[in-house]
């Protein structure tokens, strides 16, 4: 039977750093558990074969913790585990050092893996024309969405260039959910694009209604908005700024809106997502930004945000 002890002063496995300098034993402790828990939860290795220290084990707290009841439980390692995965789940600090650094290393290895995928398939099924402009141009082509075989490949600019005429096309028809899927969709397979090229579109986008759709503080926010979301899942310091400045961008919004006295139920759920995006991603503010996110949704009742929700997903934003 693993002890408590010995669990959580294993070696950490490979690619994730153990990071202890400036950790107190009960945090270091807590990473470890989690760190074990993270690898058995991935470990293709049969049950007893793996050379991580306690991964078998630990594969037998996952499958106890699917079906316990929580209450009074006294199988070994379920309480502390589940406390150190509620942590994991909620925890929205960049820099906690209790689940920093295995999610940083989960994010890398993702990234290598699908851009190893994607490499192969693009050798593979190496195209010579972009889909929209039918040029080769230097521009690489790109495709991260269903389409298949040789087809939807397309230069960035040609598929941001369309989504921008697209959406001048809805906002003259006053259909502002378009202008969201212009740039999120794929005009070929109508799936949504992944990965970096869901992440440069939603960029451009921002650029874009920045550019044209300014003053139509309802799509600036939502752009913006969905921009941050990419930023917080990518926890990376080179996005740093971006971040920054983008949230000072949405504070102007939501105090223009304050102004302006447009304060409809759909605008204060527009803000209230704002802030609560801008809590996980400000380590120093995020007590007050979900704050004020939880104090405006406090005012909105089930009904009224399940018919906003609705709106906004079918007739636009």
């Amino acid at each position: 039977m693993m002890s408590f002890k010995s669990a959580t002063n294993m070696t950490s496995p490979r690619g994730i750093d153990d990071g202890s300098l400036g950790v107190s034993d009960s945090q270091h402790n807590r990473r470890k558990r989690l760190v074990l828990l993270h690898h058995a939860a991935k470990c293709p290795s049969a049950e007893g074969h793996c050379k991580i220290s306690h991964c078998s084990e630990m594969k037998r707290v996952w499958k106890h913790i699917a079906t316990c009841k929580g209450a009074n439980c006294n199988f070994p390692h379920c309480f502390n585990s589940r406390v150190v995965l509620s942590h994991y789940r909620r925890c929205k600090d960049l820099t906690c050092v209790v689940c920093g650094p295995v999610r940083e290393t989960d994010e890398i290895q993702k990234t290598n893996k699908k851009r190893t995928a994607f490499t192969a398939g693009f050798h593979q099924d190496n195209p010579s024309h972009c889909r929209l402009c039918l040029q080769e141009g230097d521009e690489p082509l790109v495709r991260d969405c269903s389409c298949r075989g040789r087809t939807g490949f397309k230069h960035l600019s040609c598929i941001v260039a369309a989504a921008e005429n697209k959406s001048r096309q809805a906002f003259a028809w006053n259909r502002m959910m378009v202008t969201r899927e212009a740039f999120t969709t794929c005009p070929d397979c109508n799936k949504d694009f992944q990965n970096d090229v869901c992440s440069d579109l939603l960029k451009a986008r921002v650029i874009f209604v920045e550019r044209e759709f300014k003053t139509d503080h309802m799509l600036y926010l939502h752009a913006m908005v969905d921009r941050m979301r990419v930023l917080v899942r990518k926890r990376s310091e080179q996005y740093r700024a971006e971040g920054e400045e983008t949230c000072s961008k949405m504070l102007t919004v939501i105090e223009e809106i304050r102004r302006t006295n447009t304060q409809s139920n759909a605008f204060m759920l527009n803000v209230a997502t704002a802030y609560s995006v801008m809590g996980s991603f400000s380590s120093n503010r995020a007590e007050e930004y979900h704050e004020k996110s939880r104090e405006i949704m406090q005012q909105l009742d089930d009904k009224e945000i399940e018919a906003i929700t609705f709106e906004t997903k079918h007739f636009g934003l």
